[in-house]
């Protein structure tokens, strides 16, 4: 586990990793995810959007009291699995596991994303 995170920090800009301000520190992350995806860099844009949805975790509020955030963050990563998903269907068969394993990552933030845009107040 902390080999992975290792490995995380590793890919992800020193700029992005290095930002105080969380909610700045999320869109840096998501905008790293998006130009990797056009990059089709698809394991740094994995990456990219868990550090992106940890940054958001990290803000210390609750999803339904950052819903804003929350929201863009969300969409963003729909974005983000559009692309993906391009890449898969361009993509030859031996690359395949490896970006639907990214896409299978990304998509679990999505999910983690929406439900938080979804939830109400406990």
């Amino acid at each position: 586990m902390i080999l992975a995170t290792l490995l995380l920090l590793m890919q992800i800009p020193d700029a992005v990793q290095n930002e105080p301000i969380a909610e700045k520190r999320y869109q840096l992350a998501l905008d790293t995810a998006t130009k990797a995806a056009v990059d089709k860099n698809y394991n740094l844009a994995a990456e990219a959007s868990e550090f992106a949805l940890k940054s958001l975790e990290d803000m210390g509020k609750p999803p339904h009291k950052n819903g804003g955030n929350y929201k863009k963050a969300e969409l963003r990563t729909r974005e983000i699995l559009r692309r993906v998903d391009a890449l898969i269907k361009e993509a030859g068969i031996d690359e395949r596991p490896t970006i639907e394993a990214a896409q299978s990552r990304i998509n679990t933030v999505h999910e983690k994303l929406l439900e938080g845009v979804m939830s109400k107040k406990p």
